[in-house]
């Protein structure tokens, strides 16, 4: 007989946002091409500038801007500078607002196609009345905000326990949010689990920082559903579930 898997002793529950509480249904590319177009459409001269040239000169100011060595900028600027250089890169005019309304449009477009996922305000109902909840995220604090108030939950997140990346340096797998989450707490490592549907980012980050992980991998099939299983990652323990709604079962 299989006994019962449970996380004892925990306080707090972060969640990551993307694939966890909330499924993606278009990518930062598809919403990115589509902005072009309808931009592209009010200047006449410019038809002759397809999506895929722009999005490629701006993946190459993407890439060599992450991996430079220089100093980091918020996620909104460093987007927003890349857009700018990829503009002047084909001879296109662009300002400084132009290019943060470009960008905008194009998370919104993105978040609006956006679904909750199931179960999940049942879930955060139920934990909310014995655990403090937190968001760790590598979206940019806008955007997780925008979303959690969309769908509804951010009566379970007050600003002040969503933990947004400022810095490149600062993104999951990096321990500095899942830190910085504790801190605000007020929970020791052992006393906080963290759930996400990314191994590297959610399951490696958290479990580095001390904490044990619950790794999210949605699945509709019911005959896999029912059994949540653990395995031991370094001196932590790693969770493995199907539904979101496992979580009820998991954490006493």
């Amino acid at each position: 007989m299989n006994e019962t898997v449970r996380a004892h002793g925990k306080r707090a529950i972060c969640f990551d946002v993307n694939q966890t509480l909330v499924q993606q249904e278009l990518s930062f590319e598809t919403c990115f091409r589509s902005v072009w177009e309808t931009y592209a459409g009010r200047w006449v001269h410019d038809d002759d500038v397809r999506a895929e040239q722009l999005w490629e000169q701006y993946m190459t100011r993407w890439q060599q801007r992450r991996k430079g060595k220089t100093g980091f900028r918020q996620l909104d600027e460093l987007q927003q500078q890349c857009l700018r250089d990829a503009f002047h890169a084909l001879d296109l005019p662009v300002s400084g607002s132009m290019a943060e309304s470009f960008i905008q449009e194009v998370r919104w477009m993105q978040t609006s196609a956006k679904t909750v996922s199931p179960q999940a305000y049942e879930t955060l109902e139920l934990l909310s009345k014995a655990y403090r909840l937190a968001i760790i995220s590598n979206s940019s604090q806008t955007e997780v905000l925008h979303m959690l108030g969309r769908f509804g939950l951010d009566s379970f997140f007050p600003a002040e326990h969503v933990f947004t990346t400022q810095r490149h340096g600062d993104k999951k797998p990096s321990p500095h949010l899942f830190q910085a989450a504790m801190h605000t707490l007020q929970v020791a490592p052992r006393q906080v689990i963290m759930v996400g549907n990314s191994w590297k980012h959610d399951v490696c980050g958290a479990v580095k920082a001390g904490m044990d992980a619950v790794w999210l991998q949605q699945s509709s099939s019911a005959a896999t559903d029912k059994k949540i299983s653990r395995q031991r990652l370094g001196r932590r323990y790693v969770y493995l579930i199907k539904r979101l709604d496992q979580l009820r079962e998991l954490l006493p």
